[in-house]
């Protein structure tokens, strides 16, 4: 039976506590969209979406990945560049927010 312990990091895993990259870019980009006033919380952001406010907190919790139409709505509705989210060394770019 194998141990449970910390992850171990790497270029793909990182060090965060997010299910991956992309997870952990996704609530990146969802703060710096709540600092900038679009949202005030979670729910503000999932409920538009058929999600509860409880999966963005499973999200940045690490306990699930991000659900594509979330993802997707970062990119379209909201403008978040989506090569942030894909590759390592890109920034963070919001063209708008709707």
């Amino acid at each position: 039976m194998a141990k449970k312990g910390k992850k171990k990091a790497n270029q793909f895993t990182g060090d965060y506590k997010e299910k991956n990259l992309v997870s952990h870019k996704f609530i990146e980009a969802f703060n710096k969209l709540k600092q900038r006033g679009v949202f005030d919380t979670y729910e503000d952001f999932s409920l538009e979406y058929g999600y509860g406010a409880d999966v963005m907190a499973k999200i940045a919790g690490g306990v699930q990945d991000v659900p594509l139409i979330l993802l997707w709505a970062m990119v379209d509705k909201y403008g978040v560049n989506a090569d942030f989210f894909f590759l390592e060394s890109s920034p963070l770019k919001i063209n708008r927010a709707k």
